[in-house]
């Protein structure tokens, strides 16, 4: 394949973030400190190791350069009855005292009591545990600002009380909100007003009534533009009129009981789900003065080895802005309510109802703007509400649909166009004589690119000539007669499995654009047998970045992975980028980083690709820099070597796309560039005097 040239570089809105940026802040939530390095006031292992994970975030925290911090609630792990309760407290303060920043800290019901509940497993909040919290900590409520931004913080646990602090608190949040109207306010809590739907019962996870209508009319009328909540240690996202709620995970442990939503078992590492290291970390908060972008790091728990941190790429969330990554296919379902057994552990008595919201965090810290997903998730009521609060974190569905939508549904579709990337209408082949005034009468009443997909059945040939396949398959390839319709932006193309990404990629863009239209890529992870299982992992990790650099580099046209999570069960077995606990495989770490690291510059002019004895070699120019990427056969094998088109002399930068670490290269043509087994990496080179 020759080089290809797409002339000058667009400018993206992610290329000048940094000049509106006014400033950062971090949330962190639950740290459960233990009175002392010895105690372990819990029956689970991993507690002793919560003060150790509370220094590797402090540490991260460091490098990341908050303007402050904010600690939503639980700093330590003894409740206000227990007699360690003063010593845990200085233990935490002398952990924070090595944050090179400012600390504001939320009440939690470890450090103030539970909220006023029968049902709570301990003791309740009361005049005495308000005077420790005070002595010990400072204030339950309180507000400040910076740069025209205000923010609040509230004690939830008085909230239902009947404690004369309750209507203080009232009072005040009223008045103070009041008094920054017009101003971008961010609210602070340690218990969320719900969990999964803001008419659940009460349980230990969230605030009862009349506690939690008032406090959403509250967020409502003030016009709140994001709130963070700690107490369930878990991730989940909320919106509730045109707020955001932010369910913070810890940065001790995970609360076991949500691993329900996860619908696999966990090894006995992670202690039934508590010691799932991978859902530890921080939420970082960038201002900007035309938005807001929030990106929750991982800090996989730390212990020793602080360089296990996911590294912070500012660019990378929806939020920031457009970025050409690939799309992903969101097969499982994304929006389902899970029923919580009770447990006998914080609730004996009635389920309660939560979703999994970690395949959502893992295609934001992936980069990934566009998901596509079948029309039937737009017409559902509930599942709108999910693609709402997901586009309003950046992202953009391609809803899908089989056969002549009806007019209902179209109407559905024009009234939510501002959620959507495109509508991909699936149709039997022949077409009928009619697909052209078909055609136009759907792209007019759905007021969004209409995307065009062929699909196949057993009947008659099979698409390949050979055997029939009774499988379901849809969309074109470039060997196909190409409908000339100037009734749809973009046609499908499928790319199987055992087609390279690259190639199908640039012939599906080169078919589109001889007829003026936007190419829609699907490239398979799975294999072309219902039967056969692809696992691994290595091959998959170079399918992905194959398809990402073509992703960024065919920018006018639309590409998707397939699939996002392990497929484990049923048809067509498959490692995804996540696997069914939410965390991120080696695909998807790879995939985030080669994503980060292009957010970081021009958008790419140039791509070729070069097979040798050490397997494959993509190439690409950005700006005056070569990038290039270097996908060896086998992971066990190095990659060594000359490389094509390198400067005489160069200096640059090489990305560990499985960490995000970045180390300066130097050096000229005689010298080759190493790989090392296993360690997919992006070397972006500048030319040197």
């Amino acid at each position: 394949m020759g080089l290809l040239d797409t002339g000058p570089s667009l400018s993206w809105p992610t290329r000048n973030m940094a000049s509106s940026l006014l400033f950062r802040f971090a949330v962190i939530a639950d740290s459960h400190v233990n009175p002392s390095e010895q105690d372990n006031i819990s029956p689970f292992e991993s507690h002793r190791l919560t003060n150790e994970r509370l220094r590797h975030t402090v540490a991260m925290l460091n490098a990341l350069a908050p303007a402050f911090v904010v600690h939503v609630g639980d700093m330590i792990h003894p409740v206000p009855e227990a007699v360690s309760y003063p010593q845990a407290v200085r233990q935490f303060r002398a952990t924070m005292a090595a944050l090179a920043c400012p600390v504001h800290l939320v009440p939690g019901n470890h450090d103030v009591g539970d909220k006023q509940a029968d049902y709570v497993p301990a003791g309740a909040i009361r005049p005495e545990y308000v005077e420790l919290y005070s002595r010990h900590f400072g204030e339950h409520f309180y507000g400040f600002d910076r740069q025209g931004c205000h923010f609040a913080v509230i004690n939830t646990s008085l909230i239902n009380s009947g404690l004369p602090q309750e209507r203080e608190q009232a009072a005040w949040l009223e008045a103070d909100l009041a008094a920054h109207a017009g101003q971008r306010i961010f609210l602070f809590m340690h218990y969320p007003p719900f969990v999964a739907t803001r008419d659940e019962h009460g349980h230990y996870d969230n605030i009862d009534e009349p506690g939690r209508s008032w406090l959403l009319d509250v967020v409502e009328r003030h016009k709140v533009a994001a709130a963070f909540t700690g107490h369930v240690h878990n991730f989940f996202l909320n919106r509730h009129a045109d707020t955001n709620f932010y369910l913070m995970p810890s940065t001790a442990f995970v609360r076991a009981d949500y691993s329900e939503t996860l619908h696999v078992g966990q090894p006995p590492e992670n202690e039934n789900g508590r010691n799932d290291v991978a859902k530890l970390g921080v939420m970082v908060v960038d201002v900007h003065e035309e938005r807001i972008v929030t990106q929750f790091l991982r800090s996989f728990g730390g212990g020793s080895d602080r360089s296990a941190a996911q590294r912070d790429w500012p660019r990378l969330p929806p939020s920031a802005g457009e970025l050409p990554a690939p799309g992903v296919e969101l097969r499982h379902g994304w929006t389902v309510l899970y029923d919580i057994p009770y447990s006998s552990m914080l609730d004996e008595f009635r389920r309660k109802r939560a979703r999994n919201d970690y395949p959502i965090l893992a295609l934001w810290e992936m980069g990934v703007r566009r998901l596509r997903v079948p029309l039937d998730d737009l017409l559902d009521a509930g599942s709108r509400a999910r693609v709402e609060a997901v586009a309003e974190q950046g992202c953009r569905f391609a809803v899908f649909h089989f056969g002549w939508p009806d007019e209902a549904a179209l109407d559905v579709v024009s009234r939510h166009r501002h959620l959507l990337d495109g509508l991909e209408l699936v149709l039997r082949w022949p077409p009928a004589p009619d697909l052209e005034a078909r055609l136009a009468a759907a792209r007019e009443r759905a007021g969004v690119p209409l995307v065009l997909s062929r699909f196949w059945n057993a009947s008659g040939e099979s698409r390949d000539g050979k055997q029939i396949k009774l499988l379901v398959d849809h969309g074109f390839t470039v060997d196909d007669d190409l409908p000339a319709t100037a009734q749809v932006d973009g046609l499908v193309f499928r790319i199987a499995r055992d087609t390279c990404a690259r190639e199908g990629i640039a012939r599906a863009a080169a078919a589109a654009e001889g007829r003026g239209l936007r190419a829609q890529v699907h490239v398979r992870l799975a294999d072309d047998s219902p039967a056969q299982a692809q696992y691994d992992e290595w091959r998959n990790t170079c399918r992905v970045l194959e398809t990402a650099l073509c992703s960024h580099f065919h920018r006018d046209h639309r590409v998707f992975l397939d699939t996002l999570g392990d497929v484990d069960r049923g048809y067509f077995p498959r490692a995804g980028l996540i696997d069914r606990r939410g965390n991120p495989r080696l695909p998807g770490r790879t995939l985030r980083n080669l994503n980060g690291a292009l957010s970081e510059l021009p958008p790419l002019r140039v791509l070729d690709w070069h097979e040798t004895a050490d397997g494959l070699l993509g190439e690409a120019r950005a700006g005056d820099a070569v990038l290039l990427l270097p996908l060896p056969e086998t992971s066990d094998r190095a990659w060594q070597g000359p490389m094509p088109s390198l400067p005489d002399h160069y200096r640059g930068y090489r990305v560990d796309l499985g960490t995000g670490a970045q180390t300066a290269v130097e050096g000229d043509t005689g010298r080759p560039i190493r790989c090392e087994a296993g360690e997919p990496a992006l070397w972006v080179l500048h030319p040197a005097p």
